[in-house]
């Protein structure tokens, strides 16, 4: 059901993740195309998470196989560097920085990463910045900011490196609901400028309207995966149907 072809941006074959004797992930095989939004969704601990820090090595797997653009992220030597550059990860926690401004913390991994000089280091943050609709708060500390705010900035700091991939664990997760539809819709209008995008997301109306294709996981592995009126409207597999019944027509 889940192939993998050679043309994929990210490849994923036979992923295992165990902790101890606990196992997380069993046998993923997934990929992405170029310009693709992918929903992940499922239940708490089907290993959604997991599978995105295993694919860009926050986590690393057990056994098989992730490339990105072809590259072996788990071949002896891979560089690292370069896979941070390339695979951008927005956390569920924000992860700023609280001792920089918001300018500070876009900046930092540019110059630590792509070694680029103060002011073009800058440039390329505020250029970030105001795709986000954060240019206005450059010189403001994290803790200044409201929680929406606080993961634009996240999601800033992430394509600033102009990565090929961007991956997005639960990003509105911690925000109050009224904050959530402003990162949505700045992950809506990244789709449409054609950034690749992983999202491991509860929101399902985001996932129904916004993705090109929907997985669903349970138990470490890969149950369905289709357009999102497949998977959300004539699922295939028993174990999908009754997860979309579980979360009611509201949620959609």
């Amino acid at each position: 059901m889940n192939t993998v072809t050679s043309s994929s941006l990210l490849q994923v074959r036979n992923l295992h993740k165990s902790y101890g004797s606990v196992p997380v992930l069993n046998g993923i095989d997934l990929d992405v195309q170029a310009g693709e939004l992918v929903s992940v969704i499922g239940p708490s601990g089907s290993g959604k998470s997991t599978l995105l820090r295993c694919c860009n090595r926050m986590e690393d797997a057990t056994r098989g196989e992730v490339r990105v653009e072809g590259h072996d992220i788990y071949a002896p030597g891979a560089n690292l560097n370069r896979l941070r550059e390339r695979v951008g990860m927005v956390f569920q926690a924000f992860n700023l920085y609280p001792h920089l401004d918001v300018l500070g913390n876009v900046t930092l991994a540019l110059r630590k990463v792509k070694k680029m000089a103060r002011d073009a280091a800058e440039h390329t943050a505020m250029e970030a910045l105001a795709r986000v609709g954060m240019e206005h708060k450059a010189r403001v500390r994290p803790t200044q900011l409201s929680g929406g705010q606080q993961q634009r900035v996240g999601i800033a700091r992430s394509i600033a490196l102009k990565p090929a991939l961007v991956l997005f664990d639960e990003p509105t997760s911690a925000l109050d609901p009224e904050m959530v539809g402003g990162v949505l819709q700045v992950m809506r209008e990244l789709r449409t400028d054609g950034m690749t995008m992983v999202v491991v997301t509860h929101e399902m109306g985001f996932a129904k309207a916004a993705s090109d294709r929907v997985v669903f996981m349970d138990g470490g592995a890969i149950v369905e995966q289709g357009s999102p009126a497949q998977v959300f409207d004539a699922p295939t597999h028993a174990r999908t149907a009754a997860f979309i019944a579980s979360i009611g027509s509201r949620a959609l």
